[in-house]
C-alpha cells in the first residue's frame, strides 16, 4: 500500500552538499598538484645543480632569519606581551560579546601576558614564518663572510657619525680617508639593517603603542575613568621616537652639506625632548587625568623653539650659500666628485690631450700613406648589425623551424665576423593537437647553431672553421622563446630520436626523473609508466644564471623611458675552445649605495661592478665562473665560491675572444660625462658636461679593430665619440676607447681635444650630413642608384696614420645586401671644410680623400667609382661549375627558390681565382658520387655571391635538401 505520509519524508539527494564536496576535492587536487610539482622541481634542482643551487638558498635563509629576528623577536621575558595574540583574544571576546563571562575577561594590553613557553615558541614561530619575506642574499653573503672571520670595514663605520659635523676640505681627500673604507659595510650591511630596525620601531613603538592606547581607553571609558594624559604621553613617545629615528637616518644620507648638521641636531633634539616629555607625563598621569594648558604650551613652545632655531639657521645658510656657492657648496661637491669617481671606476680612466692637427700630404706620398696604413684600411668594419642580419637571414633558406635571436661581432685571428646565433621555432604548420609534443620533444635545440659573415667585406664564411660544436641546447631566446618557455625531454631507454634532424642528445645537461616523480612533474609522462624521462630545464642561459647566481644583473635599460621601458638582456655571445662552444656572459652586480654619503645628486644611488664572466656550455649547460674583479664584492664572492669551482684563471684560448661588456662601457661613460669634471666650480656651473655623440637614438658603443693614438698596432677596441652636452654643437670634445685584449681588459682612455684647439673634430651625424650633401656623393648616387636613396651603414671613426676619418658604407641590394660604395669623410678641419672621398673599398675611398686634401683632385668633381656588380667573368665561372654536373649526366635546373623542411649543407668551397677551379671541381665530384642520383636533376640557386647546387630526397616522408655551396668571386 502506498504510504503518502512517508513519501515527503523520504531521503533526498543533497545536491549542494555534493557540489561543496566536489569543489573542495578539486581545490585539494589542484593544491596537491602544485605542491607536488614544486617539490619535484626542488628535488630536481638539488640533483642537477647541487651546492651551486643551495648556496644562494642558504644566504636567503640566513639573511631572513637575522633580519626577521631583528624585526620581530621580543626580548622582554618579564612582560611577555604580544599584540597579535592580544588582538586575537579581543576578537574572540567581541564575537562572544553576548556572553557575560567573556565581557568580564576584557583587559588592558599592558595586563596581557603570555606563558613563558608560549612566548618563546611564538618568537621562534615569527622568525620562521616571516624569514622568507626578509631574504636578502647580498646581506646573507656578507653575514656569512663576517662569520667566517673576514672584515668588510665594520671597524670604520663609526666615522659616519662625525661626517656631518666635520670641516670638509675642497680637494676630496676627506672622502678618500673617511668614506671609502666604509663602502663595504654601507652598501652590504647597513641598508637592510636600517630597514629592519625601522620596521621594528614601527611595530613595537608605533603599532603596539596604538594598541595599548586603544585597549586602555576602552577599559577606562567603561569604568568612566579616561586618563587622557596617559594616552598623550604614549603619543609623545611615539612621535619622539619617529623624529629621533629620522634624525639618526640622516647620518646615512646621500646628500650631506653645510645644513645637515643642523637638521640632525634639530631632529634628534626634538625627538629626545618628546621622548622625555612622554616619560615625565606618564609618571604625572598617575595622579593627573587631563593635561594642563601650561603642559601643552610648554610642549608646543619647545617644538617651536627647536624647529625655529634649526630652520632659521638653515634658511640663513642657504641665503649665504646662494651668493657664495663655490665657498659653501664647493667642499661638498668635491667629495661627491671623489666618491663617484671611486665607485664608478672613473679614477682608473686615463685622459690624454690629443692634438688632432693633420699634417699636409703631398700627391707623391699618397700611395705610400695608403700602403703604410694597410693594417687599418684592410680591416674596416663596414657591415653593421642591421645589414648583417638582412644577409645572414638568407642563409637559413626556407627553414621555418629556426630563427635568429641575436647578432654579435666576434673576432678570430685578427679578423671580425658578424655572427648570428639561431634558436628553435615552432613552425606555424604544426597542428594544435601536436603542439605540446613538438615543444618538448622535437624542437629541442638549434641544429645550425650560428651563421657568420666577414664584418669588413660581408662575405659569408663557413662557421665550421671556428665552431666544431654547433648544436645549441642552451642559449638565448628572449621572453616567449622556446628556451625560456619550455623544457625538453626524452625517454631514457628510447632507441628512436624524436628530435629535429634525428639527433640523439648524449650530453650531461638535465636530470633523469623516474616514475612516479616524473608524473608529478608532468602528468603526460604517465605514458612512460616504467621508463625514466630525461628532462632539460632552464635552457635559456639568462634564466639559468638567474636561478644559480641571483646576485647579478641580467637586464639593462640604459635608453628606456618611463613610458617606454624596454629592458635588454645582458649581452652574451658565443666563444669556442676549438672543440666545445660556450656562451660568454659578463657577471655585473648592482650594489645599493643609497646610504653612502655623497654617492649621488639624486635620491637613489647604485653602482655597477664587473665581477667576472661565466662560461656556459651551449650543449651541456654547465657553468664555469671566472672572477676578474678586484673590488670588495668580487673578493667576497670569490672566497665564497672558490670551493665549488670559481676561478681567477682565464683560459688561454679565451684571451683573444673576451670582450669588455658594452653595458659597463656605457655605464662608465655616462658617469664620466659628468664626473670627469674635478673642479667644484666647473661642476656647479655645469658647462663642461659631456654627452654621447651618435647619429642615432640608440646608445651603442662601436667595437672594431682600430689604431687609436699611441697604439703601435691595431687592437680590438670599443670606441664612443663624446660632445659637449650644453651648448650642443657638431664638434666632438674627444672619444673614449676601451681595450679588450686580456692583458689590458677594461682599460679605458679618453682622448681629449683641447677646447682652444683650432682644429675641430666633427660628430658622426655631421659626417653623415657632409657625405650626403657633397657633390661627389650626389653624382655617384645618381649614376649607381638612380632616383633611389640607398641606405647608409654605421658611421665609424678611425684614425688612419695621422688622419681622423669617418668611413660610411652605402649599401646596394643586388640579389642580396652588398656594399655599393664607401665614403671617407675627413673628420678634422681647421677651416670647417671637410673633404669626401668615394671608392669601392675603404683604401680606395681614403686614397681619394687624400687626393682631395692634397689638392690633386678638383673638389667639385667626383672620382670615378665602379660598383661591385656581377662581372662577365663571374658568369663564366658559374658555367664552369655547371659543366661538372652536366658532364656527369645530370640536369641543372634553376628554380626561383628551393624550400625543404630539412636542409643539409654537405660541402663548401671558394672559386674566386682560376687556381680555385680544381678544388671546386673535386668538391663537386665528391658531392655527385655521394648524393646525386644517376641521370637525375640538380637544383641551382644563388644567395648573394654564393652559388648552391642541391639534391632533394624524401626520407621517411620528409623532404631533405642536400646541397653544396660555392662562393664565386
Amino acid at each position: 500500500m502506498w504510504d503518502t505520509y512517508n513519501e515527503d519524508r523520504a531521503r533526498r539527494t543533497d545536491i549542494g552538499r555534493i557540489v561543496r564536496i566536489a569543489v573542495f576535492a578539486a581545490i585539494g587536487v589542484i593544491i596537491f598538484g602544485l605542491v607536488s610539482n614544486q617539490s619535484v622541481n626542488l628535488l630536481m634542482n638539488l640533483e642537477e645543480f647541487g651546492e651551486v643551487f643551495t648556496k644562494p638558498l642558504y644566504y636567503s635563509i640566513l639573511s631572513g632569519i637575522i633580519l626577521a629576528a631583528i624585526v620581530f623577536v621580543r626580548v622582554n621575558f618579564k612582560a611577555r606581551h604580544s599584540a597579535t595574540w592580544y588582538s586575537i583574544k579581543m576578537l574572540i571576546n567581541f564575537l562572544k560579546r553576548g556572553d557575560y563571562e567573556s565581557q568580564s575577561k576584557m583587559s588592558r594590553y599592558s595586563e596581557f601576558q603570555m606563558g613563558k613557553t608560549s612566548f618563546a615558541f611564538w618568537q621562534l614561530t615569527k622568525v620562521v614564518l616571516f624569514a622568507p619575506l626578509f631574504a636578502n642574499i647580498m646581506f646573507g653573503m656578507a653575514a656569512e663572510y663576517i662569520i667566517q672571520g673576514n672584515d668588510i670595514g665594520l671597524s670604520s663605520i663609526g666615522n659616519i657619525f662625525a661626517i656631518p659635523f666635520a670641516d670638509i676640505t675642497t680637494d676630496g681627500s676627506y672622502a678618500q680617508q673617511n668614506v671609502m673604507p666604509m663602502f663595504p659595510a654601507l652598501t652590504l650591511l647597513i641598508p637592510p639593517l636600517l630597514a629592519a630596525v625601522g620596521l621594528r620601531l614601527l611595530l613595537y613603538v608605533g603599532v603596539t603603542s596604538v594598541v595599548n592606547i586603544a585597549s586602555q581607553y576602552a577599559i577606562d571609558s567603561k569604568e568612566s575613568k579616561p586618563k587622557f594624559l596617559s594616552y598623550i604621553s604614549t603619543i609623545e613617545i611615539i612621535a619622539g621616537a619617529a623624529v629621533f629615528w629620522i634624525g639618526f637616518n640622516m647620518f646615512f644620507s646621500i646628500n650631506i652639506d653645510y645644513n645637515t648638521r643642523y637638521a640632525i641636531a634639530g631632529a634628534m633634539t626634538l625627538g629626545a625632548a618628546f621622548i622625555t616629555f612622554g616619560f615625565v607625563d606618564r609618571r604625572h598621569a598617575k595622579v593627573i587625568i587631563y593635561p594642563t594648558k601650561r603642559l601643552v604650551y610648554s610642549r608646543l613652545f619647545t617644538a617651536a623653539v627647536i624647529i625655529g632655531l634649526a630652520g632659521s639657521i638653515m634658511i640663513v645658510n642657504n641665503s649665504i650659500a646662494e651668493t657664495r656657492k663655490i665657498e659653501w657648496n664647493g667642499p661638498y661637491i668635491a667629495q661627491q666628485i671623489e666618491v663617484n669617481r671611486f665607485m664608478h671606476g672613473l679614477d682608473k680612466i686615463e685622459t690624454k690631450n690629443y692634438d688632432i692637427a693633420q699634417p699636409p700630404v703631398s700627391p707623391s706620398a699618397i700611395q705610400s700613406v695608403v700602403e703604410q696604413n694597410g693594417d687599418v684600411l684592410g680591416n674596416i668594419r663596414l657591415w653593421d648589425e642591421a645589414n648583417a642580419e638582412a644577409k645572414l637571414k638568407q642563409q637559413l633558406g626556407q627553414r621555418s623551424d629556426l630563427g635568429y635571436f641575436d647578432f654579435d661581432v666576434l673576432r678570430f685571428n685578427g679578423e671580425m665576423y658578424w655572427t648570428g646565433t639561431t634558436v628553435p621555432v615552432i613552425p606555424n604548420t604544426v597542428a594544435s593537437r601536436d603542439t605540446w609534443f613538438n615543444q618538448h620533444f622535437i624542437y629541442t635545440h638549434s641544429d645550425v647553431g650560428m651563421k657568420m659573415l666577414e664584418a669588413d667585406t660581408g662575405n659569408i664564411v663557413d662557421e665550421s672553421q671556428f665552431f666544431n660544436q654547433r648544436r645549441i641546447y642552451y642559449g638565448e631566446s628572449g621572453n616567449g622563446g622556446l628556451f625560456s618557455t619550455y623544457w625538453s625531454a626524452y625517454p631514457v631507454t628510447g632507441t628512436r630520436s624524436e628530435e629535429v634532424g634525428g639527433a640523439f642528445y648524449n650530453g650531461t645537461g638535465g636530470v633523469n626523473v623516474a616514475p612516479p616523480l616524473s608524473w608529478m612533474f608532468e602528468p603526460n609522462f604517465m605514458a612512460y609508466s616504467n621508463t625514466p624521462v630525461h628532462v632539460m630545464r632552464y635552457k635559456d642561459i639568462h634564466d639559468r644564471m638567474e636561478l644559480l647566481y641571483p646576485y647579478f644583473v641580467y637586464e639593462f635599460c640604459f635608453d628606456c623611458t618611463q613610458n617606454n621601458p624596454q629592458p635588454k638582456e645582458v649581452e652574451a655571445f658565443v666563444v669556442t675552445d676549438g672543440t666545445r662552444t660556450y656562451w660568454l656572459m659578463p657577471l655585473i652586480v648592482a650594489i645599493n649605495t643609497s646610504n653612502v654619503p655623497w654617492s649621488s645628486a639624486t635620491s637613489t644611488s647604485f653602482m655597477l661592478q664587473l665581477v667576472g664572466y661565466s662560461l656556459i656550455d651551449a650543449y651541456d649547460g654547465t657553468v664555469q665562473i671566472i672572477v676578474t674583479g678586484n673590488d670588495y664584492f668580487s673578493q667576497m664572492f670569490f672566497e665564497q665560491y672558490r670551493d665549488i669551482g670559481a676561478t681567477r684563471e682565464v683560459p688561454r684560448w679565451l684571451a683573444d675572444q673576451i670582450r669588455y661588456p658594452e653595458e659597463m662601457f656605457i655605464w662608465q661613460i655616462s658617469k664620466f660625462n659628468t664626473y670627469h669634471v674635478t673642479d667644484p666650480k666647473a661642476y656647479i656651473e655645469t658647462k663642461d658636461f659631456y654627452s654621447i655623440a651618435d647619429d642615432s637614438n640608440e646608445v651603442v658603443p662601436y667595437y672594431a679593430y682600430a689604431k687609436p693614438p699611441e697604439f703601435e698596432s691595431p687592437e680590438f677596441v670599443g670606441l664612443q665619440p663624446l660632445q659637449l652636452k650644453e651648448p650642443q654643437s657638431n664638434s666632438l670634445v674627444g672619444y673614449m676607447t676601451v681595450q679588450n685584449d686580456l692583458e689590458d681588459l677594461g682599460r679605458m682612455t679618453f682622448f681629449s681635444i683641447p677646447r682652444d684647439s683650432p682644429t675641430k673634430l666633427i660628430s658622426p651625424a655631421a659626417a653623415k650630413t657632409t657625405l650626403t650633401g657633397s657633390a661627389e656623393y650626389k653624382e655617384a648616387k645618381r649614376a649607381l642608384f638612380g632616383d633611389t636613396n640607398p641606405p647608409l651603414g654605421q658611421v665609424s671613426l678611425y684614425k688612419v696614420g695621422d688622419y681622423e676619418v669617418y668611413f660610411i658604407p652605402v649599401f646596394a641590394d643586388t640579389g642580396g645586401k652588398q656594399v655599393g660604395i664607401v665614403g671617407a669623410v675627413g673628420a678634422a678641419s681647421t677651416t670647417g671644410t671637410h673633404y669626401v672621398g668615394l671608392g669601392n673599398t675603404p683604401a680606395q675611398a681614403f686614397e681619394n680623400y687624400l687626393q682631395k686634401l692634397s689638392g690633386v683632385a678638383p673638389t667639385d668633381q667626383p672620382p670615378v667609382v665602379v660598383i661591385n656588380q656581377t662581372a662577365p667573368d663571374r658568369q663564366s665561372k658559374i658555367q664552369n661549375l655547371e659543366k661538372v654536373f652536366i658532364d656527369a649526366g645530370l640536369t641543372v635546373i634553376k628554380p626561383t627558390a628551393v624550400s625543404a623542411p630539412v636542409e643539409f649543407r654537405e660541402a663548401q668551397g671558394v672559386y674566386r681565382a682560376d687556381s680555385d677551379l680544381s678544388q671546386a671541381e673535386a668538391a663537386i665530384q665528391s658531392f655527385i658520387q655521394e648524393f646525386a642520383p644517376e641521370g637525375g636533376r640538380i637544383f641551382e640557386w644563388h644567395d648573394g655571391t654564393t652559388v648552391n647546387f642541391g639534391v632533394l630526397r624524401e626520407v621517411e616522408g620528409i623532404v631533405e635538401n642536400h646541397y653544396i655551396s660555392i662562393e664565386v668571386g
